[in-house]
């Protein structure tokens, strides 16, 4: 299990203020459905990262890791972390703007360095399977200056979203940061049952945007053709 000293931490979250074009956040309707459709059934997602209860940290499975694409494939890199019931854990997610996100709970990292391409958006995603709850809160963008809300799950089949947009742009080199609460009655969950992730993805453009580019490529040709 890798942990980070206080100063490594320090040294992660002190990144350069980026330049972000004009970010906002909302909470994203439609659960799990919705996400697939904006997101062609997850393959514009560039890198998930996701924090779960696994086996509580006996080292058979994972608690954080790294993946491509939301469930598909192995990890790109795993670890196990032991989880407390009700115990809040500071994360921190970062992406260099050019192939690296690394994704840090409690002080324990997972990075990889092959991410083939910048983003769009951030999809952050609660779930709740069982009698419990998955609450993510006090998040930063830092930098952005936005006051994002938090996001919870609770109950049997839950699934909520949280989406912050960079007006369409790719998003430079950024930090993100929160607390992560997994909390249950009764039986203990095992792996994804409580769960959240952090999806960082391009979506399919809203024919509303698809339009006006059109039109703009249009009026440049008008002006060339005039010239």
């Amino acid at each position: 299990m890798r942990h980070l000293t206080a100063a490594a931490v320090a040294a992660v979250a002190a990144l350069a203020t980026p330049a972000f074009a004009a970010p906002s956040w909302s909470y994203f309707a439609g659960g799990d459905a919705a996400f697939l459709a904006i997101s062609n059934n997850g393959m514009l997602e560039r890198a998930v990262a996701e924090g779960r209860i696994g086996d509580a940290g006996t080292n058979q499975t994972w608690e954080i890791a790294l993946w491509e694409r939301g469930g598909v494939g192995a990890p790109k890199d795993q670890d196990n972390l032991t989880i407390t019931n009700g115990t809040v854990m500071p994360w921190t997610l970062t992406w260099d703007g050019v192939n690296t996100v690394s994704y840090t709970v409690n002080g324990v990292l997972v990075s990889w360095n092959q991410v083939a391409g910048n983003f769009t958006d951030i999809f952050i995603r609660s779930r709740s399977a069982t009698d419990s709850m998955v609450v993510v809160q006090s998040i930063d963008l830092v930098g952005s200056g936005l006051a994002i809300g938090d996001l919870s799950s609770s109950g049997n089949g839950d699934v909520d979203y949280l989406r912050i947009q960079n007006m369409g742009m790719d998003f430079p080199a950024l930090t993100l940061t929160g607390n992560l609460t997994l909390s249950w009655t009764g039986a203990r969950p095992s792996n994804s049952q409580l769960a959240t992730q952090i999806k960082l993805t391009n979506v399919i453009p809203a024919p509303g945007g698809v339009a006006l580019g059109l039109v703009a490529l249009g009026a440049g040709a008008r002006r060339r053709r005039r010239r």
